[in-house]
């Protein structure tokens, strides 16, 4: 009773009894203030609604127990251009509320379109963010005699098992490339700890401190809030050390985090939540069925961070207020003077691999499924 009570108002609300003229974000857990991947995804939002003439509505789940309840009655209210779910944990959720409401488009940040003509699923390759971060850690950590690299991740979920995956066969790879161009020796150790959450960044503090005791001095963070505290630990080890500028060193992810702790975050593993959102949102204004929207390197959809990100985000970062270490030019003199104090040979490799890998002549790992991240772990330990 209750799915044909949904269709027909549906159908009711399709024939013109609401205008839809907004743009719904629905979050599966934390919601903005990640300064990452959430965040990112605020961003894109923004934009499209201003670009399109469109409201911005969004909200954030309040229990797993609450997805197709709060989906449904965001689907019910005929307000909405497309509702776009923030998260894999509404991998299941979704898509029911995208067949219980055919008449309105849905979209899914991180997750498939499971064939629905409704969805466009956003996917990202992020493994080669993930790749990149992981040559300029290894590097990094070869230069200063460190045994480690690590990562500080949140929970055990194929998007966070593609960065992974990506940072081992980078750290690796990276290896190889040293010994080939110096005639020297090396081996990396890739020390990986999920806290469980994307949460908790006092436990991305501790998980980052332990890392860091156990020497690994470069650290990604792969855990959206939860690596916040990643960065607390490696800033406050460099200057425990006398240092104004790593090592240690973090790398951020989704988007270009240095300006959170100029000098100690080296760079950041992209991936364009924003660029998604938004093209999600240009999707629902058109005509065509649901597919599958998967971006990589080559779309610009993954990278490493350049020069003109980290701008960007000191600027975007002004403007929202954050508190800055210091005035936007005094920060950015703090980042480019840490990406300075690594030898030249690291980003001369980062620029090698970031070719053949636009080019197509570097296959990356898949680590979609458990069995498949566990074949990645045992081949790049």
């Amino acid at each position: 009773m209750r799915l044909i009570l949904s269709l027909l108002l549906a159908g009711f609300l399709a024939l013109g009894g609401v205008a839809a003229d907004k743009i719904c974000l629905y979050f599966d857990q934390t919601g903005p203030g990640d300064l990452s991947f959430n965040d990112m995804a605020l961003l894109g939002a923004q934009k499209a609604a201003e670009d399109f003439g469109l409201e911005l509505f969004y909200t954030t789940a309040s229990s797993p127990m609450g997805f197709l309840s709060d989906l449904s009655g965001l689907a019910e209210s005929g307000e909405y251009v497309v509702i776009v779910g923030v998260g894999f944990l509404l991998f299941d959720a979704l898509p029911e509320a995208a067949r219980l409401y055919p008449e309105q488009k849905f979209a899914f940040v991180d997750g498939p379109n499971f064939d629905l003509p409704n969805m466009l699923g956003l996917l990202f390759r992020e493994q080669e963010g993930g790749a990149l971060a992981g040559v300029v850690a290894s590097l990094v950590a070869i230069a200063n005699g460190d045994p480690a690299v690590g990562a500080v991740a949140g929970m055990e979920i194929p998007p966070v098992w593609r960065y992974e995956a990506g940072y081992r066969f980078g750290a690796h790879w990276a290896v190889d490339w040293y010994k080939a161009h110096t005639g020297n020796d090396a081996d990396i150790k890739v020390m990986v700890t999920y806290v469980g959450r994307f949460d908790d960044p006092a436990g991305g503090k501790v998980a980052a401190e332990a890392l860091i005791r156990a020497g690994a001095r470069n650290i990604l963070g792969i855990a959206g809030g939860t690596h916040l505290g990643a960065f607390d630990a490696v800033e406050e080890a460099g200057r425990a050390a006398g240092r104004e500028v790593g090592p240690p060193f973090a790398y951020g992810a989704d988007a270009a985090q240095e300006y959170i702790k100029p000098g100690f975050i080296l760079g950041s593993a992209r991936k364009r939540v924003d660029v998604a959102v938004y093209e999600a949102v240009k999707w629902a204004l058109g005509d065509e069925p649901g597919r599958n929207l998967v971006l990589g390197i080559k779309e610009e959809g993954t990278g490493f961070s350049t020069y003109e990100d980290i701008v960007t985000f000191i600027d975007l970062a002004v403007k929202a207020g954050y508190p800055l270490a210091g005035g936007p030019e005094e920060v950015l003199d703090k980042i480019l003077a840490a990406r300075q104090s690594v030898p030249y040979y690291v980003w001369q490799a980062l620029g090698e691999f970031t070719g053949l890998l636009r080019a197509g002549e570097i296959e990356l790992p898949e680590a979609n499924t458990a069995e498949q991240i566990a074949e990645v772990r045992a081949e790049y330990p």
